[in-house]
């Protein structure tokens, strides 16, 4: 089934954005085909950590440049996912939060990532005011891969889950064990969407934190 169109301006995104209905039904698709044979969907056990975390954090630099230089001072990036924990595998799809102070986001915001090159997918399945902007990568290490953005407030439940997961697997040996085992066994499934389910599903860690900010809501 064929999404919806590909949203261009600011004005539509807010529009889209002040219609809760309307965001919870909306779908773009934009898949990379790899004209190298590059495969962005493979699982490395072995990522490139110091690399990815130089790129993602070039392109919040790259972003923040973007936006105006009243709002920047009230937003927040955070590299969080497999790529953002060294020694943790996973995919070259490097995640970050960009923490804004009140949904939706500004004007200035959505300028800033359609001016850099991102596009609006949709809101998270499990969250409607996650909001999932993606870059292409079209050279380097992470060429025809893609990074995500989350674009959340503050007190976001899945923002939350994202960085509690990420300062624990640093800073505690059970919590990086757990999600490392998670993601391994779960790699092994048949597919990729198998593989994203399978490691949520089976991670402790993920669990504990689903079942924490289930009860802060």
């Amino acid at each position: 089934m064929p999404g919806d169109k590909k949203l261009e301006t600011a004005e539509e995104l807010l529009e889209l954005y002040n219609d809760l209905e309307k965001l919870k039904g909306y779908r773009y698709s934009q898949p990379v085909v790899s004209q190298c044979g590059i495969n962005n969907e493979e699982f490395h056990t072995d990522l490139p950590f110091q690399e990815i975390k130089e790129i993602v954090e070039d392109c919040r630099d790259t972003f923040l440049a973007a936006v105006p230089e009243t709002e920047r001072s009230g937003l927040r990036w955070e590299h969080v996912g497999s790529t953002s924990i060294k020694g943790m595998p996973g995919t070259k799809m490097p995640d970050a939060l960009l923490i804004v102070p009140e949904f939706p986001p500004s004007r200035g915001v959505i300028q800033a990532f359609l001016d850099c090159s991102y596009y609006f997918s949709a809101s998270s399945s499990l969250d409607i005011k996650d909001l999932w902007w993606f870059l292409v990568f079209h050279e380097g290490i992470l060429q025809d891969h893609k990074l995500t953005v989350h674009v959340v407030t503050e007190d976001n439940p899945a923002a939350n889950i994202l960085l509690d997961c990420r300062n624990m697997c640093r800073t505690e040996e059970w919590a990086f064990n757990d999600y490392k085992e998670a993601k391994v066994e779960a790699a092994k499934s048949a597919s990729f969407p198998e593989y994203k389910k399978g490691k949520g599903a089976n991670s402790k860690l993920l669990g504990m934190l689903r079942e924490k900010y289930k009860q802060n809501k």
